[in-house]
């Protein structure tokens, strides 16, 4: 029986698009001979993973073919047209080349369910990829890996992604912070765009965290608006006490200075220097002697939106330091992501046993 399969990975029925899966150690030798790129040029002797050609299948349908695995074994998808009749072709063009029909590969369950409760196009991309089992593939290879008691290297890859796993669905915490009356809440208002909270003169307004939904580079973030840092007693007292729990907590804390104070105040505590970020609102303003001489700080305006974009990719860049390539493998729950982590440490003190048993708790039955 051919290692080389063909599936539809696509519902049954009638749609606009279709794509058929071909996967095993002939996949990209069979996809050649019967692909021809629009181009006129042949398609390169190895896959090259991420790469897509627009062409013909056999001379017939124009269709979409694109690499999604190189290792541990070549794999290409045909995006064609979704009729019956034209999928069930595109299929036997396949099985003439030797490849045999097999089931689509069962998505696990937990990939289905976090797929349905993503909340930005960019996550759901991710989750879609492994919901067709790139994170299956990728672990199936560190297995190998493991068991022959070798360097895993793809455990590494994933684990640089766990970060950024572990808030596929679950949003980054990204808390506005500063003292009174130096534009946190507009600058809260400029980011989401739309007014959540209430802006006002008068020092302490802000009593309670107020937070909202938004995406920054099409990841999902909780930003949260606090009550000005300062000496306060009363209902003011417990909103600086809940604003500084926020802080605690936070995977980003954004410090906001006003451009026209005389006196600028800094956060007491900034460390971990990755999870604070310094701006200084109000330059439309005039702005005071002291604004000219801060160093490594953003400068922006949240009345009339100068340096707002450059704050939500800042923003974007500090939360995700390593994103995962279209169609790479990923953890995609926070489990996984600190099974991932754990197991790569273990392997890293040359623990291979301990680095497979950690990963097999987490994955579970298929």
């Amino acid at each position: 029986m051919s290692d080389t399969r063909v599936s539809v990975l696509t519902p049954a029925g009638t749609g606009a698009i279709a794509t058929v899966a071909v996967a095993g150690p002939r996949a990209w030798e069979v996809a050649r001979w019967h692909f021809r790129p629009a181009s006129g040029k042949p398609l390169p002797e190895s896959p090259e993973l991420h790469r897509f050609w627009f062409g013909k299948l056999a001379d017939g349908d124009e269709v979409v073919l694109a690499v999604k695995a190189v290792k541990p074994e070549p794999a290409v998808e045909v995006h064609c047209h979704g009729g019956r009749r034209v999928v069930r072709w595109v299929v036997e063009q396949f099985l003439a080349g030797g490849c045999r029909e097999d089931e689509p590969p069962a998505a696990r369950p937990g990939a289905r369910r976090e797929l349905t409760r993503a909340p930005t196009l960019r996550t759901a991309s991710i989750l879609l990829d492994q919901y067709h089992g790139a994170f299956d593939r990728a672990v199936a290879a560190v297995f190998a890996d493991l068991d022959a008691g070798r360097v895993a290297p793809q455990l590494g890859e994933l684990a640089h992604l766990a970060p950024a796993g572990r808030h596929l669905v679950e949003p980054w915490k990204v808390v506005i912070a500063g003292p009174p009356n130096v534009g946190k809440s507009s600058l809260v208002n400029a980011l989401a765009g739309y007014q959540r909270s209430v802006v006002s003169d008068i020092a302490g307004t802000t009593r309670d965290v107020v937070t909202v939904p938004v995406a920054f580079g099409g990841w999902p973030v909780e930003l949260a608006d606090t009550a000005g840092l300062r000496a306060a007693a009363g209902l003011e007292a417990a909103g600086v006490e809940r604003a500084e729990r926020f802080i605690r907590s936070a995977d980003l804390v954004v410090w906001v200075l006003d451009a026209t104070a005389d006196e600028l105040e800094y956060p007491d505590d900034a460390k971990p220097a990755d999870r604070w970020l310094l701006v200084l609102n109000k330059i439309d303003l005039e702005p005071s002697d002291r604004a000219d001489v801060i160093p490594d700080v953003m400068r922006l305006s949240a009345a009339t939106g100068e340096g707002m974009s450059g704050l939500a990719a800042a923003i974007a860049r500090r939360l995700v330091t390593h994103a995962p390539e279209p169609g790479a493998a990923a953890p995609y729950t926070p489990a996984l992501a600190e099974a991932v982590y754990l197991a790569h440490v273990s392997a890293a003190f040359g623990q291979y046993d301990a680095a497979a048993a950690i990963l097999r708790a987490a994955i579970g039955p298929g």
